[in-house]
């Protein structure tokens, strides 16, 4: 055997370990890839389309340029002053949360609704009313005054 023979066996050898780390490396990114992608955000039949799913124009559209006319003025029409919140001693009733973990206060009766603030435990509340499916109480914070929405059941009456 002379050393050419020796120098291109060792060259395979090593070529074909390289070849093996290399797949292997490549093999590896695409598995840990596949593995740390979010998976699709799932779409149910009673979702209402937002603006981020609703169809974009296609770039193939051309703009159509319109010539807007100025529109006359209009005077603003006066707002009605807000009327002020009922007394705590008219309407509803007072209450404390009962809910260790305190609530979340809404400003429309709905887990979609905005967050306002929140209820801690054992807090006087009035509540004022509740929802038609008797769902959400409204209610006003004793403290602050602050008023909004929290899941019903949370709240023990008590007596003045």
């Amino acid at each position: 055997m002379s050393w050419s023979d020796l120098v291109k066996v060792l060259s395979g050898v090593l070529l074909a370990i390289a070849l093996m780390v290399g797949g292997c490396f490549l093999a590896a990114q695409y598995v840990i890839a596949q593995f740390t992608a979010p998976p699709p955000r799932p779409t149910f039949p009673n979702d209402t389309p937002s603006a981020k799913t609703t169809a974009q124009p296609t770039p193939s559209a051309k703009p159509v340029a319109t010539q807007s006319s100025p529109k006359p003025s209009t005077s603003p029409s006066p707002t009605p002053s807000p009327t002020p919140s009922p007394t705590p001693s008219t309407t509803g009733y007072q209450a404390r949360i009962t809910l260790a973990q305190g609530l979340n206060l809404r400003e429309s009766p709905s887990r979609d609704a905005a967050r306002i603030g929140g209820v801690v435990a054992n807090a006087r509340i009035t509540v004022l009313e509740e929802s038609p499916d008797r769902e959400w109480q409204r209610i006003r914070l004793e403290d602050s005054g602050r008023e909004g929405w929290v899941k019903a059941g949370y709240a023990e009456r008590v007596n003045p």
